[in-house]
């Protein structure tokens, strides 16, 4: 019996040594958890505090953000340090921290998520069922911002009404191994009617991108291009080979030339102070300067991606001289930017212009001199900053863009389209 008594008394220290571990293990893990989540969170709010000293430098920030709306933002920014996030891969993460621009209208002002972030396992789902979903969203009209969307062939996209303010696009098929059925590549949140701040993940590389301004028109989300992505095109609910909107990437800078008779033809396709591309401007302008002799003139702007008054306004003279004796009119789409907004306006202000097209992006009061881009402390995210102070009579255009007085048809050539209207005149 003293034996037993004595092997018992092993156990119970035993036991007792065994519990003790396990409190202590869980004590550890407990105390690695807290110490997770506080680092987690310290550095979200250094990251979120960092975001707002970098903006509130910034020439838009300080045309805007006054009075009432200053007060309006330090309390989103107080309301978004209270939030806690899980990591830096989290999409509320980057939600939090984009909502910061939202207030600003700047379209030249960038901020993404860098590649390689999140990862696959903390990428957000659509958790109901796709073939439910897929069922409902066909019968979505054609001119519905809801319904199925195409990226190219790669995959298609159910977009849907979340909630009074918010749209989710989730994929519904996928031809390509990086994404998956239910996965979420799009949200748009609503600021105004069709109006709309988006945040897409990257295609390839699903890193998140705020796109500060997208709208819904001609069947697509017109804002939705993708550098080094699989393809040149845009979430449309069209998938069609033939774009009559936009002009090729790859198009020549300057054209010229003659329809037929009474009508000639002048593209241009940037005002760039780069030196040999101004040069070659210069070079164009003066083959072309005294060619301009029929009654008809359509100046094709569409996809100029803007540049310098310094370059343009030679055209402004030429055109202007024009207008004394002939018809122009001017072709724009949502990829006439910034000097090419510009221009587009000052045109407008002529005699004998009509605009033609679809309304152009609202990337015009402000832009950039140094390409300068700063990353946030965690690392994980960049913003490209803007730092050339905007001309303020063109705030009422910023993110709203310029629109045409004729819109075209998605559906036929735009340039056949402005011919035919010629012709009834």
């Amino acid at each position: 019996m003293p034996h037993l008594h004595k092997a018992l008394s092993l156990y119970a220290i035993l036991f007792d040594i065994l519990s003790n571990m396990k409190l202590l293990q869980l004590i550890i893990l407990t105390i690695f958890s807290i110490s997770s989540q506080a680092q987690t969170t310290n550095t979200y709010q250094t990251d979120l505090t960092e975001l707002r000293n970098i903006l509130q430098k910034t020439p838009s920030y300080k045309d805007q953000i006054k009075g009432q709306d200053l007060i309006s933002y330090n309390s989103l920014f107080e309301r978004l340090m209270s939030d806690s996030v899980n990591s830096v891969s989290d999409y509320k993460y980057f939600y939090n921290l984009a909502q910061l621009f939202f207030p600003i209208r700047d379209n030249h002002l960038t901020f993404y998520q860098i590649a390689n972030f999140p990862s696959a396992v903390d990428f957000p789902t659509f958790r109901g069922n796709i073939d439910s979903l897929k069922s409902v969203l066909v019968k979505k009209p054609i001119d519905s911002l809801e319904g199925i969307y195409h990226y190219d062939k790669y995959y298609t996209i159910g977009l849907f009404k979340n909630n009074k303010t918010e749209y989710v696009g989730v994929v519904l098929d996928t031809e390509i191994s990086n994404w998956q059925k239910g996965q979420v590549a799009i949200h748009l949140y609503e600021y105004l009617p069709n109006y709309f701040k988006a945040i897409y993940a990257h295609p390839k590389f699903k890193n998140y991108i705020l796109y500060p301004i997208e709208r819904f028109t001609h069947h697509s989300l017109v804002n939705s291009y993708f550098y080094s992505s699989f393809s040149e095109k845009i979430y449309s609910k069209i998938n069609s080979e033939n774009d009559f909107i936009n002009l090729p990437k790859n198009i020549v800078d300057f054209s010229f030339k003659n329809i037929e008779t009474g009508i000639q033809y002048l593209h241009i396709k940037h005002f760039s102070a780069d030196r040999v591309k101004m040069q070659k401007s210069k070079e164009f302008y003066d083959s072309i300067k005294n060619l301009l002799t029929e009654h008809n003139l359509i100046l094709d702007l569409r996809n100029n991606d803007g540049g310098a008054n310094k370059v343009s306004r030679k055209f402004l003279t030429l055109i202007k001289q024009y207008t004394k004796n002939g018809q122009v009119y001017v072709l724009i789409n949502n990829g006439t930017l910034s000097q090419g907004e510009i221009l587009t306006l000052q045109l407008k202000q002529l005699q004998n212009v009509k605009t033609l097209g679809q309304t152009t992006k609202g990337m015009l009061t402000y832009g950039s001199n140094y390409g300068k881009r700063e990353k946030l402390p965690s690392q994980s995210f960049e913003v490209y900053i803007t730092d050339m102070k905007g001309d303020k009579r063109l705030i009422p255009y910023e993110n709203y863009g310029i629109n045409p007085d004729i819109v075209l048809l998605d559906k036929k050539d735009w340039i056949e389209q402005v011919i035919e209207i010629i012709r009834k005149k």
